[in-house]
């Protein structure tokens, strides 16, 4: 779970000086470093009139991967294949193997291990 989510609140109206009161307990307008969540704030202008808003930060779903190996045909063969199936995270992703092939899937391959990292657009990997 991040917390690099932000509110921007915007007020309009009333006289200001505005005072804020948010249900975090901070009394800036604006708010950062959060995590997913609703976020309640009362505004009093400088008449103590109040006005009250909720936002709400989301945060995407867990980035997943997971592959299904094609094996090898016959011995010594260079036929072998891994699907890639990437859930989760913010696509686009980025994808390094340790074969330094960049590609989701990978076709032609011999009998071995392969291992991928998998980026996402947040960079979480």
């Amino acid at each position: 779970a991040g917390s690099n989510g932000a509110a921007d609140l915007t007020v309009t109206g009333g006289t200001a000086p505005y005072t804020y009161v948010w249900n975090t307990t901070a009394t800036t307008q604006d708010l950062t470093g959060l995590t997913a969540g609703t976020y309640d704030v009362t505004v009093t202008d400088a008449n103590g009139c109040t006005a009250t808003a909720s936002v709400t930060v989301t945060q995407p779903t867990v980035l997943s991967a997971s592959g299904t190996a094609t094996n090898v045909s016959c011995n010594a063969g260079n036929n072998g294949a891994v699907d890639l199936t990437v859930t989760g995270g913010t696509a686009p992703y980025t994808y390094v193997w340790n074969n330094t092939a960049t590609t989701q899937d990978l076709t032609g391959l011999t009998a071995s291990t392969y291992d991928v990292t998998v980026t996402d657009a947040n960079g979480c990997t």
